[in-house]
């Protein structure tokens, strides 16, 4: 299956399929805003993860924010490919935020912060409030698009 890049007009990247979408906003040097949406069905291979290079080189180490709220699944090749890249990268990332309220999102981000051996990089928010909190700090001032509520 294809997939889309596309620059949008503010500046941020969009990786889109049929079914998912992965939106890459620069909040500014090393804070990086990811939108995640739908179903990932290994349809990017390794471009989302490929998209984070120049900003771990740059500006390492890098904080991350995954906004998940409307994703449904990713499978199982897509999920090992994230946590490995965790594990690879530990040392240029300062923290990893992800926001979800699905279950199996959560079970599945848990199991990628277990398996990456990463510690407690990797936080996982059910709450919109504190994961808004978190990149207020990160990136104060910053016009970011709010997650939903």
């Amino acid at each position: 299956m294809s997939f889309r890049r596309e620059t949008l007009e503010d500046g941020a990247v969009r990786l889109s399929s049929e079914r998912c979408s992965y939106t890459f906003r620069r909040l500014r040097p090393g804070v990086v805003y990811i939108r995640l949406t739908g179903d990932d069905r290994g349809e990017f291979d390794n471009a989302p993860r490929d998209e984070l290079r120049e900003d771990l080189r740059r500006y390492a180490p890098v904080e991350l924010f995954f906004e998940m709220d409307e994703t449904t699944g990713a499978n199982l090749p897509v999920q090992d490919a994230w946590t490995e890249w965790f594990s690879h990268h530990r040392p240029a990332l300062n923290s990893v935020s992800v926001l979800t309220r699905s279950k199996y999102m959560h079970i599945s981000v848990e199991m990628s912060k277990l398996f990456s051996r990463t510690g407690e990089l990797i936080r996982v928010y059910l709450d919109p409030e504190p994961f808004k909190e978190a990149l207020r700090r990160a990136a104060p001032g910053a016009a970011l698009l709010e997650p939903r509520k």
